[in-house]
């Protein structure tokens, strides 16, 4: 028995990830990475684009990588359907990240870590004056 005809090619799509970045100190220096149905891929801030096949489900996860994987936020692609997917990392490791339709994700856990910051500012600042008030008076 012989076979003349080449195995049938699987069907593929692109999916498109857009990775936000955090804003102004909280931007973690590692860019995401995405999980393909358990395969990891490393992902840039900003679009991008990956082929994955059309004829059955996908499981999407996307993380932040540094000490301990954190900002873990996943989806379940469905047949035939080619998505564009938004990942928002968390402000800060205690919160998950957020992955979406583009404009519905948000930075959870940001409004805790600037004010953790801001605090942390004020009390050196106060530091920097007792200091100068100190020399100044004796």
């Amino acid at each position: 028995m012989t076979f003349d005809s080449a195995p049938a090619a699987i069907p593929t799509r692109n999916i498109v990830i857009h990775a936000k970045k955090l804003p102004l100190l909280l931007t973690p220096w590692t860019p995401p990475s995405v999980l393909l149905d358990g395969n990891r891929f490393p992902m840039q801030w900003g679009t991008n684009v990956f082929t994955i096949p059309a004829d059955r489900p996908v499981h999407v996860q996307c993380q932040m990588p540094f000490i301990m994987t954190y900002g873990i936020a996943a989806v379940v692609v469905e047949p035939f359907h080619t998505p564009e997917l938004e990942y928002s990392p968390p402000g800060n490791q205690w919160f998950p990240g957020e992955l979406g339709a583009p404009g519905t994700t948000r930075h959870r856990g940001s409004a805790l870590t600037y004010s953790v910051l801001g605090v942390v500012g004020l009390i050196g600042v106060g530091a920097i004056f007792a200091l100068i008030a100190a020399i100044a008076f004796s």
